[in-house]
């Protein structure tokens, strides 16, 4: 008796200590926005003081404001731009827009002919109130054939402001567009340059400025799709430094293929979302040292989890991850459930988290996982393509993601969670209440003061990294003195804290 009065014990304490993962019901409605009644061809980009500027494909490119608190901003109104002449629905499909420098940068692809016969890949440079940059290219875009099957499928942009596109005709290649819009013809083959046959999920351009491939590719010694990475120098090199003379496949048993990966430039490392090529259902995680793709032996068992697999979880489509400043994991994506009751099959919002050593937190569920609706109650939307995970930093997380309804139509929406784990600013790996940090003011100005509980003057060294995960800013100082930031650009940061005992201790730095 006492074993079950013990283990019911046991029960409620998980009850109680739960930290779920909760929609914000103050963003847009009940945690949704809905920004555009169009799916597939749209995405989002976040803006320094935290607003959004989206962009979908409507026959020509409508662009929109949506605020902080998901509501569209009216006086922003809609701007359309057609990406050429005499066609009618000129541009087809928004793949991705990037901020550049308060520029954003939109690529996809078009029509090249009325017919749709040929098609064209198109680059776009917008200002920050949704009007064309015509400095940019022709009158503030360029376009370039891809012929009659050919597409575009993702694009990174380099500190200098110029964009590299991933893309397809008879094969794969990337092409160059210089800050000004022109393509560089200097770039591989009058400005395309041919890559090896592999499937992309995500690119990356380091801060070095080094190219970064990442998906699928099949393993000739096993005939299985297998986890892919290539790093090319920006001149498209490979970078002879990192796995095997530039490139670096990871056999799985299950074949597997690359999603996502999240970068953090403070200890050297890659994180790694895998999900399996032969069933959908199973994922692992892995991590790399960003110098030379070796694996990080105290991830997990020797840089890589076991496969994981949820039995009331089927049909899985994962694509994002992140770690939040508790140093918590998240991994979203959408699970599908055929069987519910209705005709519609739905395909749901999936999110789960790991501990910082990889394994699964169930303080989040019972299960490992929650589901959410792709929109509010009682619609039969599906979360088709999940396209961005922003993460602010603050416990905070905003999805981008479309879908389609028989009965709803097409739809593109940013959803807000608030994850419970992560309830403050500081860092949980404090142990003592006297390490607790505290930096002021904040928001900030030209500089900040940072304190600990004991109100000395110890030194320590610090480093501040922007949202995508890139130091802007290093140095040293002492608890209670000024630190300059007036080079720091308005936005969200992290401030990393390093004290001369070796703790460290994240803060998050807002500049205004």
């Amino acid at each position: 008796m006492r074993k079950i009065y013990f283990l019911l014990f046991l029960i409620l304490i998980h009850f109680f200590n739960a930290q779920s993962i909760t929609l914000d019901s103050s963003f847009g409605t009940g945690g949704y926005s809905n920004y555009d009644n169009y799916y597939e061809t749209s995405d989002a980009v976040m803006l320094p003081d935290g607003q959004f500027i989206t962009a979908t494909s409507t026959g020509s490119i409508t662009i929109r404001k949506v605020n902080q608190n998901g509501n569209i901003d009216l006086a922003f109104g809609t701007k359309n731009h057609d990406m050429g002449a005499n066609s009618l629905e000129k541009s087809e499909a928004v793949k991705k827009i990037v901020l550049h420098n308060d520029k954003i940068i939109i690529y996809g692809r078009v029509n090249a002919t009325p017919t749709h016969s040929l098609y064209d890949l198109f680059i776009t440079r917008i200002n920050l109130d949704g009007t064309l940059d015509p400095s940019f290219g022709t009158n503030g875009f360029t376009t370039q054939s891809v012929g009659q099957n050919g597409s575009v499928y993702d694009m990174v942009v380099d500190n200098n402001g110029n964009s590299y596109l991933y893309a397809y005709n008879a094969g794969y290649y990337l092409t160059k567009i210089n800050s000004n819009g022109m393509v560089d013809t200097s770039f591989g083959t009058n400005g395309k340059l041919s890559l090896p046959s592999f499937t992309l999920y995500k690119f990356y351009i380091q801060n070095d400025g080094k190219l970064v491939m990442a998906g699928s590719r099949v393993n000739p010694l096993t005939s299985m799709q297998e986890s892919y990475i290539e790093r090319r120098f920006p001149d498209g090199a490979y970078d002879s430094t990192f796995g095997n003379s530039g490139t670096l496949l990871m056999p799985n048993n299950q074949g597997s293929r690359i999603k996502s990966f999240e970068y953090n430039y403070s200890d050297n490392s890659i994180l790694i979302l895998h999900q399996s090529s032969s069933s959908s259902d199973t994922f692992f995680l892995s991590k790399i040292q960003i110098s030379d793709g070796a694996m990080i032996s105290n991830f997990a068992n020797n840089g890589r989890t076991s496969n994981y697999f949820f039995l009331t979880a089927n049909q899985l489509d994962l694509s994002q991850i992140t770690v939040l400043p508790n140093s918590k994991i998240v991994v979203m994506g959408s699970i599908t459930n055929l069987f519910n009751g209705t005709a519609n099959f739905l395909q749901q919002l999936f999110v789960t988290r790991f501990n910082p050593n990889g394994s699964i937190d169930y303080t989040i569920s019972n299960t490992g996982f929650q589901v959410f609706m792709a929109t509010p109650p009682n619609t039969s939307m599906r979360a088709d393509f999940i396209k961005k995970l922003f993460n602010l930093n603050n416990g905070s997380l905003v999805l981008s993601y479309s879908g389609d309804s028989v009965t709803y139509g097409s739809k593109s929406y940013l959803s807000k969670f608030i994850d419970s784990s992560y309830l403050g600013t500081d860092s949980v790996s404090n142990k003592d209440q006297n390490n607790i940090l505290t930096l002021y003011p904040n928001p900030a100005g030209n500089s900040i003061t940072i304190q600990n509980g004991k109100s000395d003057n110890e030194t320590f060294n610090f480093k501040i990294f922007d949202l995508s995960g890139k130091i802007v800013q290093t140095g040293s100082s002492r608890f209670n003195d000024h630190i300059d930031i007036r080079n720091l650009i308005k936005g969200n940061y992290i401030i990393q804290v390093e004290t001369k005992k070796g703790n460290q201790h994240s803060v998050k730095l807002i500049k205004n």
